[in-house]
């Protein structure tokens, strides 16, 4: 028997104790509080190990820092959607 090296979002649910439409919700928003992913076709899989790895990290708060501040680019925290307006009306 193989080890599995990736993980779905329901395994990832259910190992994090949260419903798979929090992960799913998360991971569209960008959040970083999810372990790594990988968009493969239409699925969204987490590497087992890149898991592990964040396991750890959120254990040892230290790591922890180094490991939010790679995670934190302009692009992960971007808003996604069509821009709200934010005046009363056109000007």
């Amino acid at each position: 028997m193989t080890q599995k090296d990736f993980l779905t979002v329901d395994e990832i649910a259910e190992l994090l104790r949260v419903s798979a439409s929090s992960v799913r919700n998360r991971l569209s928003r960008g959040d970083p509080t999810l372990p790594p992913s990988l968009r493969v076709g239409g699925r969204r899989l987490f590497p087992v190990s890149g898991y592990e790895r964040w396991i750890k990290n959120m254990v040892d708060p230290q790591t922890h820092n180094q490991v939010t501040m790679q995670l934190s680019t302009p692009d992960i925290l971007q808003r996604r959607g069509r821009p709200r307006q934010t005046s009363g009306g056109l000007a």
